[in-house]
């Protein structure tokens, strides 16, 4: 299963997803203080951000180092490729939405 975080701009306006395996959004969830920001119950369609938490989330994530096993196993230079989309995406979306 995956998760997919959709920008809450209009159809034709958004800019592209990010699609991501459950587990991998799960960890990104369990950093610490992402709680204070959205909610971290481990179900796919419960997050929503406002932009200014999406920045403040893409911050948590940028100085995180995932663990072993986050994404594509243990490489790390995937590792950090999926932080950057991950932290691209939630700087430059207007919010978003899980689905």
């Amino acid at each position: 299963m995956t998760v997919c975080l959709i920008d809450k701009r209009r159809r034709g306006q958004q800019i592209p997803s990010v699609e991501m395996p459950n587990h991998t959004w799960f960890c990104v969830l369990d950093i610490d203080g992402m709680d204070t920001l959205i909610d971290t119950r481990h179900y796919c369609e419960t997050a929503t951000a406002t932009p200014a938490k999406a920045k403040k989330m893409a911050a948590l994530i940028e100085n995180w180092t995932p663990p072993d096993g986050w994404c594509n196993g243990n490489d790390r230079d995937w590792h950090e490729k999926m932080k950057g989309y991950i932290c691209d995406f939630l700087r430059k979306c207007n919010g978003f939405r899980v689905m």
